[in-house]
Order: structure tokens, then C-alpha cells, then sequence
């Protein structure tokens, strides 16, 4: 129990400044972009993904013997990419272009954070995990 109290405050501050690099990320893409298409949370969650696959695989390298494997993945794992990617704003980002009448950008949206986040997820994984050794 008192593991888990000590890994909160990394979870606190990692989720506080990946939710402010996921506002300040998503207002510049959008600013710079425009248009109806949610491209700024697209963006944020594809460089999530790639940055998580590449902290697990990374994880899985150092290996449950590495004193600071806990702490990376409370403060950057769950913390940081889990308020910097958010689910949340890209369900509501859809609901809003379906509502607003734009169904192909809806769909659109819902195809691409599928398909590149679970990619980018992967190829981070594959950059950083151990590899077999061959026979």
C-alpha cells in the first residue's frame, strides 16, 4: 500500500504537465491548420502512442531489476502520455463533427486514431524491446 501512495505524486505531476502539453499542443496544431478536422488531437495521439510503445519496450529492456522502472512509468507511462493522449477528446472531437453534420470527417477521424495510434504504438515497441536471441 505504501508503494502505491509514494508512486502518486509521480502519476500527479506527470498527468499535470502531459494535460498541458496536450492543450497547448492541440491550440497550436489547430492554429496553425484550422478547418473542421480535430488534426491537433490526431497529432497528440499518435506521438503518444509512438512515445509509449517506446517507453514499454524500453521498460521491458532495463527489466524488473531496474530500481527506476516503476517510477518512469508512474510518471511518464500513466502520468505524463496518460494526460497528454486522451481518449476522452477524441470521442467528443468525433461526436462534435458527427453532430455538426461532417460524418465523413468523423469517420475519417475514428479511422486514423484507430489505425496510426495502434501502429505508432507497436513501431515504439518494436524500437526499444528486447529481441530474441536467434539459435
Amino acid at each position: 500500500m505504501h508503494r502505491n501512495i509514494l508512486l502518486s505524486l509521480p502519476v500527479l505531476l506527470g498527468g499535470a504537465l502531459g494535460a498541458l502539453c496536450r492543450v497547448h499542443g492541440n491550440a497550436a496544431v489547430m492554429a496553425s491548420m484550422g478547418g473542421h478536422f480535430p488534426l491537433g488531437i490526431l497529432c497528440i495521439n499518435m506521438a503518444g502512442s509512438f512515445m509509449m510503445g517506446l517507453l514499454m519496450g524500453l521498460l521491458a529492456r532495463m527489466g524488473n531489476g531496474c530500481a527506476a522502472a516503476p517510477w518512469l512509468n508512474a510518471f511518464l507511462g500513466t502520468g505524463f502520455l496518460g494526460g497528454f493522449t486522451t481518449f476522452s477528446s477524441f470521442a467528443l472531437d468525433t461526436v462534435r463533427l458527427w453532430q455538426g453534420g461532417h460524418m465523413n470527417f468523423a469517420l475519417l477521424n475514428i479511422g486514423l486514431n484507430t489505425a496510426l495510434c495502434v501502429m505508432l504504438a507497436g513501431m515504439g515497441w518494436f524500437i526499444t524491446a528486447p529481441r530474441k536471441e536467434s539459435a
